[in-house]
């Protein structure tokens, strides 16, 4: 005969280490969720990664001496990061001639280009950028200072773009170099944009621009790969805790059965994950880690009962952007030896691309990554990413080519002999790159999503989420999957009776 169900007072079973738990998602905050678990103890937890690996939108690739990151770039600070925290631990970041780290929000010291190879003044340029940075500074104070904007629903684009002209106007540059100024501007809310992970800065709140918190220390490139950080993780979690290809359809997470006696009770195991492939799995607790971008599509159905309301809602006024990069392999670089990069800006009558016909002038910042040797990469965001995504590889390289060949005033650059890059936006299982709080979102909707659902049953949340969107202060980052997975299993471990 099966032991009886451990019981609190009023009959229901109590939370142990002997639960069974099921992690939908085998990302950095599943990992995170799993590791911390079996490292208390809990003997039965599995993670169902609807991929054929791990990592989610870390996806590191290695193609002969080239380590590409088709997702998570960088470590987003030093101070206080535990991701950063983990590397050094584990002497992840030995590799001094393939470490690289930026100042905060990315800024390169490279050259910039306008057309025809013409090289803007480094010195206008950090003047430019200390006006800049004043500005989106001030974005986060209205948090930070509990300021009121003019307008309740007022983003962070067009405050930059009323308040720059005026201190444009206040500055003693002459006329070029307040055009020149301008463009650079212009420039970088495109820039903006793939930091933020929006289509558009008018798309991002500004009462809640400073609800993230950054940690200092500038933007730290893994040597050896993102994911040699996830495979300290993976250490700790047996290889059998982990199922690929298990694309889950659906969780049925408040079920009634009965007992012997055919009196209606909440049973231990009451939770039905339905798979795809119509495999069923049994949990008493769930911890749910899909991205922001597949709960926005899926959000009605992959829970039965669905949300509550509240939380649909929470869901539906977040921003989940498109975030793509794209490499570029050459025979031989192009570029000078040991440049960090380069940035184009375009002049006044081009700033304003037709979207997304035009989707090569959003490219404004290209990298050199010591961990690939003769690649750069770029980044491009919302619809122009999307349009990109669709386009054959021929097509991207020779436009991409065309364009640098147009700004660096060098006709010989040839087109690469190898281009990679992601296509989050047209991925099932992202639906996009990451979270933002959009013009009429706050924090507190970060914290609904969060919210773990409670059985009507039991005292205990039977379904907890977490992910990069379920963290108010540090969304969008590898960190905050982390952290995220940490609170979700920390949740289970202190209500635990051993």
């Amino acid at each position: 005969m099966a032991a009886a169900s451990p019981k609190v007072g009023n009959g229901f079973p109590k939370v142990t280490r002997t639960a069974k738990v099921v992690i939908i998602g085998g990302g950095m905050a599943g990992i995170s969720a799993a590791q911390r678990l079996k490292t208390a103890g809990w003997t039965d937890v599995k993670i169902l990664e609807a991929r054929d690996r791990a990592g989610g939108r870390i996806w590191t690739q290695r193609l002969g001496p080239n380590t590409i990151e088709l997702g998570a770039n960088w470590i987003h600070g030093s101070e206080g990061n535990p991701i950063y925290k983990l590397a050094c631990d584990h002497n992840l970041l030995k590799n001094a001639a393939r470490l690289q780290t930026f100042n905060d929000r990315y800024r390169l010291r490279g050259d910039t280009f306008l057309p025809g190879g013409q090289v803007i003044d480094r010195e206008i340029v950090q003047e430019f950028l200390e006006m800049y940075e004043e500005l989106i500074e001030e974005c986060s104070d209205f948090f930070l200072q509990k300021k009121t904007p003019q307008h309740p629903d007022e983003s962070v684009g067009n405050y930059l773009e009323q308040e720059f002209p005026k201190r444009l106007g206040l500055s003693y540059d002459n006329d070029d170099v307040k055009r020149l100024k301008m463009n650079l501007f212009k420039q970088h809310l495109k820039q903006e944009t793939f930091t933020t992970g929006c289509h558009s800065m008018k798309e991002v709140g500004l009462q809640a621009f400073g609800e993230y918190v950054s940690f200092a220390g500038g933007n730290i490139n893994l040597p050896d790969g993102y994911d040699t950080v996830l495979d300290v993780l993976l250490k700790d979690i047996p290889p059998e805790c982990m199922l690929f290809n298990k694309q889950v359809k659906c969780v049925l997470w408040d079920q009634m059965v009965a007992d012997n006696s055919s009196a209606e009770r909440h049973s231990q195991h009451a939770i039905s994950i339905v798979c795809e492939d119509g495999e069923i799995f049994k949990a008493d607790h769930v911890i749910v880690t899909v991205p922001l971008g597949f709960l926005k599509k899926h959000a009605s159905t992959f829970l039965q009962p669905p949300l509550p309301e509240k939380k649909l809602r929470s869901i539906a006024k977040m921003g989940f952007g498109v975030v793509d990069k794209i490499f570029l392999e050459f025979e031989k670089p192009f570029w000078e030896a040991g440049s960090p990069g380069f940035q184009l800006v375009c002049k006044e009558d081009e700033t304003d691309p037709r979207c997304p016909q035009e989707w090569y002038k959003k490219l404004y910042i290209f990298y050199v990554d010591p961990k690939a040797p003769n690649t750069v990469f770029a980044w491009l965001s919302g619809e122009e990413a999307l349009h990109m995504e669709a386009l054959t590889e021929e097509e991207v390289a020779h436009t991409i080519v065309q364009v640098l060949r147009r700004f660096t005033g060098n006709d010989d650059i040839p087109l690469p002999q190898r281009l990679m890059r992601s296509r989050w936006g047209g991925d099932p299982l992202s639906c996009g790159s990451y979270s933002f709080i959009a013009v009429g979102a706050s924090g507190e909707d970060i914290d609904t999503i969060a919210e773990p659902l409670y059985s009507q049953h039991t005292r205990e949340p039977v379904v907890q989420f977490a992910g990069e969107a379920t963290h108010r202060q540090h969304h969008s980052t590898v960190h905050a999957a982390y952290l995220s997975g940490q609170r979700e299993a920390d949740r289970l471990i202190h209500m635990c009776r051993a």
